[in-house]
């Protein structure tokens, strides 16, 4: 059984080191060559071999790495831990070689990994881990991809999956794409191994669960697998995603296999691997590591304590649907999070397993604010949060507006806590297609870089995002509730720019005027300090404190009671086809 082929390379420039590091690669032949002495390192993302989680899910007892070359050559095959590598294997090859590992007592926190020194000038080919066993059960998988205008992205995607199964055909039964395109726009070829599906606009989570719907309608298929329209991935991916959810033990039959995300236009950073969601933050685990980094390959293999995994790429059961339900009719944002705190009862996640996809801080849009409404929703189902640490929460995001004089945006963060407050009767009986419609008239004024320092000076802004807080940016965030008490006439007049994706409070402390500045697209809005809309924002801020502090018990009694109803079929079929038309 093929658990996982090694890699050389694939087509994202930067990403070298992700498979090997040494050797020259020969883009026409696919190789790597080495000269006499010459060393290639695979202790690299895509290459090395998790080997206690596969003995821990799938029950593997011994693994052979096999490799494909010409020349002769010796591979040296490592275990890696905190403490660092000890040499466990050798061997003297001659042409292709293979090393069988006895990882029955693997512990956790580690990884096996090898390198290839050349005796004289040698090919590497390619090579594979493998298993002297069959798969433990049958797979399908129906990969469910939710789009809106992104068809390039999709016709590249499709385009590299046409190209795998041309090369193997058999996967063309074990795998079955469902484009749910919620623009109505996308023209794709007819195709044995897609199925495009128009949907109504019902965003990210109207998209994915439409695609969940029907893969579940067959009884032929055994998981389903989200996928962002907007990444790239290797094809090598499915097959890994393949391979580990046929050979998981009875035992660890539903779990679910994550992915990392890593940056396409950094392609060796990861974003996160897996995520935890508190009712106050978002937590992403392993942020921004080096995956060139041996001790950040060792960070992705400590347990930790995620609590979801995105849905640029998750792989589920789809028994999960019968026993969890659907997803929350969330729109966007925070269905991942629910979702997995609810039906995810295993989460793996490993070096290996990743796709490419943009930095979130090139999408900036204030529609998003009001989806904050779906994180009140979250706490109140899944936490077992205090009415003080939701109002912390909810203070957090609307005076940081306001200090930011970003009124627009603290318009919306407020329209979605009174959606919130409605209760699970606004979910069953609401057209969010409608709501966002209404939502993305609310824009900024984008203006060039040119143009704001023509009338506000240089711009410079902090770009330097961390995850620990130092004590004055502490002080500065809970001195924002001060600040919009306080009179305009201790306001400066110098203008302050900041990240339009992460602004900081602490520039726009006591400033008139702050300029949200994209350094991506190279532009940003201006917002000023407005003493009557300061005003009403505060009133309608502090209104929702106290409906949270007084009546928060009772509206968390209510979503809970009401959950079933808000993901059931019923209310999802409501929203799919309004003219009761299927």
């Amino acid at each position: 059984m093929i658990l996982f082929e090694i890699k050389l390379k694939n087509g994202i420039d930067g990403a070298e080191q992700l498979f090997v590091k040494g050797g020259s690669y020969d883009a026409a032949s696919g190789t790597l060559a080495l000269k006499a002495g010459e060393v290639a390192d695979f202790e690299t993302f895509f290459n090395l071999f998790p080997h206690a989680k596969y003995a821990k899910y799938c029950g593997l007892e011994g693994v052979t790495l096999n490799l494909y070359a010409k020349g002769r050559y010796r591979i040296d095959v490592y275990e890696r831990r905190n403490g660092g590598s000890t040499r466990i294997s050798s061997a003297d090859c001659d042409g292709d070689g293979a090393v069988f590992l006895n990882i029955s007592g693997a512990k956790t926190g580690g990884y096996i990994c090898f390198t290839v020194t050349a005796a004289g000038d040698c090919t590497i080919c390619g090579g594979a881990w493998t298993a002297e066993r069959q798969p433990g059960r049958q797979v399908k998988i129906g990969v469910v991809i939710c789009t809106y205008r992104r068809e390039d992205y999709v016709r590249a995607n499709m385009a590299r999956v046409a190209e795998a199964i041309d090369r193997r055909p058999e996967w063309a039964d074990r795998l079955h794409f469902f484009i749910i395109d919620n623009a109505k726009t996308l023209q794709l070829e007819k195709s044995g191994f897609y199925t495009v599906i128009p949907n109504r606009n019902l965003g990210g989570s109207g998209g994915f669960t439409r695609g969940i719907t029907e893969v579940c309608a067959d009884p032929s298929y055994t998981h389903f697998l989200l996928m962002d329209d907007d990444i790239s991935f290797d094809f090598s991916v499915l097959e890994r995603t393949y391979a580990m959810m046929s050979a998981l033990t009875d035992e660890h039959k539903n779990a679910t296999l994550g992915s990392t995300m890593l940056y396409q236009d950094r392609p060796y950073v990861q974003h996160e691997s897996g995520a935890n969601f508190d009712g106050l933050r978002f937590r992403a685990i392993n942020y921004c590591l080096d995956m060139r980094d041996t001790e950040n390959l060792l960070k992705n293999e400590q347990p930790r304590n995620a609590n979801y995994c995105g849905w640029w790429y998750c792989c589920m059961p789809v028994t999960c649907v019968k026993k969890f339900g659907l997803p929350m009719p969330f729109f966007i944002k925070c269905d991942d999070v629910e979702y997995g705190m609810r039906a995810v009862e295993e989460l793996i996640l490993m070096n290996g397993v990743a796709v490419w996809h943009q930095d979130f801080a090139k999408k900036i849009s204030p529609a998003l604010e009001y989806y904050k409404r779906n994180e009140a929703v979250t706490s109140a189902v899944r936490l077992d949060c205090s009415r003080f640490k939701v109002i912390v929460h909810f203070c957090y995001y609307a005076f940081k507006h306001l200090t930011m004089k970003n009124y627009n945006c603290a318009e919306l963060l407020l329209k979605g806590y009174d959606d919130f407050l409605k209760g699970p009767d606004f979910f069953t009986s609401s057209d969010p297609e409608k709501i966002n419609a209404e939502l993305i008239k609310v824009k900024p004024d984008w203006q060039p870089k040119k143009q704001l320092e023509e009338k506000y000076g240089k711009i410079d802004c902090d770009n330097d995002y961390k995850n620990k807080l130092s004590f004055f940016e502490q002080l500065m965030r809970a001195m924002m509730l001060v600040e919009n008490f306080l009179p305009s006439f201790l306001f400066s007049k110098k203008p302050v720019a900041t990240q339009a994706f992460r602004p900081k409070a602490s520039a726009a402390f006591l400033k008139r005027t702050v300029i949200h500045y994209d350094e991506y697209t190279g532009s940003g809005f201006v917002c000023t300090l407005d003493k009557e809309r300061r005003k009403k924002l505060r009133r309608h801020t502090l209104s929702i404190i106290f409906k949270l502090l007084f009546g928060y018990g009772k509206i968390k009694k209510m979503y809970i009671s009401g959950r079933s109803a808000m993901c059931s079929e019923e209310n999802w079929n409501r929203l799919f086809f309004p003219e009761g038309k299927k």
